[in-house]
């Protein structure tokens, strides 16, 4: 998954849709409608297009519906949900945290199928409520989503790590071994391996039938799925390396700071330029009120920067992703993420020390080395 935008939050998750979900939206409103065509040659362009795009939002709800199910049953076993991204291959629930038991995988595991089953059967009996009573076009629409909800079940039900089965072979797995880690390489494993046939099924697809864009689309969703199985591995690794560090034990607490009286002529000419800093921590007598980016102040004319202080240009963002000390390492490094940025760590509104990605990956490192 790359870039892409908040869409909104539902039940208080974040939902994001990644850029590359737009192109398998365009494609699904596309196809539907062209196969809505063939069935129905008297529709109209328009109509067909309204079918196409109906469709695709609909089985956009049943994907979202699905991921939702696997993150409240998560919050109701205590694992943290950074949120939901929707991308090309359907979507994904982010879990900040490891399920604390085998049982409690297994129940988050089932709740995303359990979901897609009732929507096949919900869908299903709109199309059989529906013969005879309402316009064919609208049918076949109900029929359509029934079976594609069944065929996200069946998919997502291949044993294979991090699909939905895998993650209920791991759940099984961890129940009799009662050992997290070795279930999950073994799922993982599974889930190469699978991902691996899908790659061979689509070289042959392209070779024996000579449909490049099929087999194509096989192979992209066999390396997903492979390097998929490979992080989610890593991701334990990494979980289980940093169990124990909190952001104190990460922070700096040799922090340039700014106060946010400090006009910006003074802060570029006294504190960035001489430190090469981009981001500084703005603070209030000592509790932190917001940062102060370079980019902020590039956007405004430098024959103003003596007259408009830090506290005017500061963004107060910061305070929504300000850590507590005792804030796991894990937790600080999905708020992180993948960008370079400076997060505070915050006692009771006071500034303590900061937190970057490189401190995480340097505890990490020292941790992965010394066989922690």
């Amino acid at each position: 998954m790359g870039r892409g935008f908040l869409l909104g939050t539902v039940l208080g998750i974040p939902i994001r849709i990644d850029y590359s979900w737009i192109l398998i939206a365009l494609l699904i409103t596309v196809s539907m409608a062209f196969g809505f065509g063939q069935d129905f040659p008297y529709l109209g362009t328009p109509a067909l297009v309204s079918l196409g795009l109906t469709a695709a939002m609909l089985l956009f709800g049943s994907v979202l519906a699905h991921e939702l199910s696997h993150a409240v049953v998560a919050r109701r076993n205590r694992v943290g949900i950074r949120g939901i991204t929707l991308f090309v291959f359907g979507g994904a629930a982010e879990m900040i945290d490891e399920p604390p038991t085998a049982r409690a995988e297994l129940k988050i595991a089932a709740a995303g199928p359990a979901m897609s089953l009732f929507l096949s059967a919900l869908f299903f009996g709109f199309y059989r409520a529906g013969l005879g009573a309402a316009p064919l076009p609208f049918v076949a629409l109900a029929e359509t989503l029934a079976g594609l909800n069944l065929l996200l079940v069946a998919f997502n039900l291949v044993p294979g790590f991090p699909l939905d089965g895998g993650r209920v072979l791991r759940a099984l797995l961890w129940g009799i071994w009662g050992k997290l880690a070795a279930a999950t390489r073994v799922s993982a494993a599974v889930g190469s391996l699978f991902g691996g046939m899908i790659i061979v099924m689509g070289v042959m697809w392209i070779v024996a039938y000579g449909n490049f864009i099929g087999g194509l689309w096989f192979v992209f969703i066999g390396i997903f799925l492979r390097n998929a199985a490979g992080t989610s591995y890593q991701q334990l690794l990494v979980r289980r390396a940093l169990a124990g560090v909190c952001a104190r034990d990460l922070m700096s607490r040799d922090v340039t700071v700014v106060p946010q009286e400090m006009s910006l002529a003074e802060a570029v000419d006294s504190v960035i330029l001489p430190t090469g800093l981009s981001e500084l921590p703005v603070v209030d007598h000592g509790r932190f009120v917001g940062m102060l980016e370079l980019a902020s102040i590039r956007t405004r004319d430098s024959s103003t920067w003596a007259t408009l202080t830090a506290g005017d240009v500061m963004s107060r963002e910061a305070l929504a992703d300000a850590l507590c000390p005792d804030d796991e390492a894990v937790k600080v490094l999905a708020v992180l993420g993948s960008r370079e940025r400076i997060l505070p760590v915050v006692d009771g509104g006071v500034l303590l020390g900061i937190v970057t990605r490189r401190d995480v990956l340097r505890r990490l490192q020292i941790r992965l080395e010394l066989g922690s």
